[in-house]
């Protein structure tokens, strides 16, 4: 008899609960790391999902401001699928070499601010997420061209 209420009160609370909440948050993003490759500066990029099904990243338009330089603006195309609460890093190409002098000049034990921000588009939502990152570069040590 105990079992059978036991069961009763499980199967209702069960029905009452309903589905599971679906979370939609929007990405995050962080800069890992900025290089020189030729002449042109990339940065690899990580993008964090916290949405509870998986999105769709397809455009990332975004604004990259060195130190006390002036931004440059660009546009970059993404093919980016992320999984639920999950993440995965892109290369962004920023700008030419000779766009971003103050980057250009880093050196030794320097660092300098940086702001990267901008909106990344999400198919699926047909949305566009604002998103923004704020850290300091310093040359790595051992890898020249490479601020971390």
């Amino acid at each position: 008899m105990r079992t059978a209420i036991s069961l009763c009160l499980l199967l209702l609370l069960t029905a009452c609960s309903g589905a599971p909440k679906r979370v939609i948050g929007p990405p995050l993003i962080s800069v890992q790391e900025v290089e020189q490759r030729g002449d042109r500066f990339v940065a690899r990029v990580r993008i964090d999902s916290p949405s509870s099904d998986p999105i769709t990243v397809t455009q990332f338009d975004f604004e990259f401001r060195p130190g006390g330089s002036a931004g440059v603006r660009g546009s970059q195309s993404l093919n980016l699928t992320l999984p639920p609460v999950a993440g995965d890093v892109v290369v962004i190409d920023l700008a030419a070499v000779n766009e971003l002098p103050d980057l250009a000049a880093l050196s030794g034990g320097d660092s300098m601010r940086y702001v990267l921000e901008g909106e990344l588009t999400v198919d699926r939502l047909r949305r566009k997420f604002p998103v923004k990152y704020q850290g300091r570069l310093r040359p790595t040590p051992g890898k020249p061209g490479s601020y971390r």
